[in-house]
């Protein structure tokens, strides 16, 4: 399974994401911990250059895939909601990487596309 909002893809990292998209592992809460730790670890330790480009995509593949999870009223709303309290780690990181007005405008066109969202899902 390939998830297209990433550039880097492993078996292994794509294999987490699923778990987290579909809720397979909806009991075990450290599962978000340790996906979005692992996705930092899988930039670090890449051949790609981490510049802010790199960064950008993935804390904005992260933030897609928690809102894609929030949006599925498929899944269970406790996992629903525990992505619901976790997409703040991506967008404060975008947050941190945000230097010029482009990105600082995409940033809160992202936030925006939260707050509407999370209002008519209501988790």
């Amino acid at each position: 399974m390939s998830f297209n909002y990433f550039t880097i893809q492993t078996t292994a990292i794509n294999s987490i994401r699923h778990k987290v998209r579909y809720a397979e592992d909806e009991d075990n809460p450290q599962l978000l911990s340790f996906w979005l730790m692992a996705e930092q670890t899988l930039l670090t330790g890449s051949d790609i250059n981490i510049d802010e480009d790199a960064r950008w995509q993935m804390y904005q593949g992260q933030f897609r895939l928690l809102l894609d999870v929030i949006c599925d009223n498929l899944i269970p709303e406790h996992w629903r909601q525990l992505c619901l309290d976790n997409i703040y780690r991506p967008l404060t990181d975008l947050n941190r990487i945000s230097q010029c007005e482009i990105s600082k405008k995409r940033l809160r066109h992202l936030w925006l596309e939260l707050n509407i969202t999370s209002q008519y899902f209501h988790c």
